[in-house]
């Protein structure tokens, strides 16, 4: 790891020296011949320092790396996913029920993803004036086997 550190730190100096050189030659004849050894010695400190250090060089140990906290944030995932879901669903939802002039409080969508990745609506709550209705556009919309329960009871 030290090598590492030394070759960064290398690569590091030569790049500002570069940059300096290049200030101080900026608008001269040596400007071209400046900026061509500067090339030379700057590709020499890179090839020289990753030379070194790729004979030193150990991949980290990646099985520390793996722990619970992946399929934690795979279910956190998951269940963000079915929220967005569900909500663009009921905003949807609640449109149609707009476009048919009923006034919809709430459309709340209870929404499932399978393991192959496809979104099963099991129910779905709507707080609105005309039930009935609005249960035959959801129907009409997701399909005839949604449960539609009246959320305004």
């Amino acid at each position: 790891m030290e090598s590492f550190v030394t070759a960064v730190r290398a690569v590091c100096f030569t790049a500002v020296g570069v940059c300096i050189v290049r200030s101080i030659t900026d608008g001269t004849r040596l400007r071209g011949h400046a900026d061509m050894l500067l090339k030379l010695i700057f590709a020499t400190t890179l090839a020289a320092s990753f030379a070194e250090g790729i004979s030193d060089f150990e991949m980290p140990d990646l099985s520390s790396f793996e722990s619970g906290t992946q399929s934690y944030s795979m279910e956190l995932y998951q269940r963000e996913v079915s929220k967005q879901i569900a909500e663009n669903i009921s905003s949807v939802l609640i449109e149609q029920m707009h476009a048919a002039g009923i006034k919809t409080d709430k459309i709340i969508t209870d929404v499932n993803i399978s393991e192959d990745g496809s979104i099963n609506i099991n129910r779905v709550i709507i707080s609105t004036s005309d039930f009935e209705a609005s249960a035959r556009i959801v129907r009409d919309s997701i399909g005839q086997g949604t449960e539609v329960i009246n959320g305004s009871c």
